[in-house]
């Protein structure tokens, strides 16, 4: 339960962050972005490439690492990759991954996740085909599914599906990613200090309803350094560290 729950959490904090990214992109007028122009802020990662490896802790204690992989298509369309590993106190170690593909317009197109309890074996996956509206969600041992269910994309649907599968009341997360209210987005330029040296990075910072939900630094190339979390966890590359 506690798994099925995190992945939702997981899936829907991640598809409406990568939802406002595109926002920020494709309506400029909708954004406060400072000092740095919209669509360097939205595109910088996809432009270069950069590869982010992160360490997550929890105040001093590690907990974990990921990875952010992103890239672009021989088609003009655009994928991120994430992966990486946690472990919450009272709770098995778990590895998790997913990507998202993006047309040329950076339209989603299709979204996986995956979580796997490494002792037990035990995954769950959650993909998203946005052309047909369906997400299909399963569990397996192994490489044995457990069990599988599509579903549409549609809001009284996942409703019944969290209740029945999750225990969750819909109430909880944003099923209406798109119906969402765009969160306060501002963006400027300053350095941080690394072990390396001075380093000059855009600090991003996004606030929901007058809550810091995320604030981001990342280099000219988009290689995210740094980043603090409203759930206390703080992502950081080595040289921070």
């Amino acid at each position: 339960m506690f798994y099925r729950a995190l992945m939702v959490g997981i899936v829907c904090f991640w598809l409406a962050m990568m939802v406002q990214l595109v926002r920020l992109e494709t309506h400029p007028e909708q954004t406060d972005i400072l000092n740095v122009p919209v669509p360097y802020v939205a595109g910088v990662m996809f432009r270069y490439g950069q590869l982010s490896l992160l360490n997550i802790r929890d105040g001093s204690r590690p907990v974990g690492s990921m990875e952010i992989r992103p890239s672009t298509t021989g088609t003009g369309g655009r994928a991120l990759y994430l992966s990486g590993s946690l472990e919450l106190p009272g709770q098995e170690p778990f590895n998790f991954e997913g990507d998202l593909k993006m047309d040329t317009a950076s339209r989603l197109q299709a979204f996986r996740t995956e979580l796997t309890v490494r002792k037990q074996n035990f995954h769950i996956v959650l993909s998203g085909d946005m052309a047909r509206k369906t997400l299909l969600y399963q569990t397996l041992y192994g490489d044995q599914v457990a069990s599988s269910q599509s579903l549409p994309m549609e809001a009284a649907a996942l409703e019944r599906a969290l209740a029945q599968n999750v225990g969750l009341d819909s109430r909880m997360i944003p099923l209406d990613i798109g119906g969402m209210a765009p969160p306060d987005i501002t963006a400027r330029e300053t350095q941080i200090t690394l072990r390396s040296g001075e380093l000059q990075v855009y600090e991003i910072t996004v606030t929901e309803a007058g809550t810091q939900m995320l604030d981001v630094y990342m280099t000219q190339l988009g290689q995210v350094v740094l980043a603090n979390t409203s759930f206390g966890y703080t992502l950081a590359a080595e040289d921070w560290e």
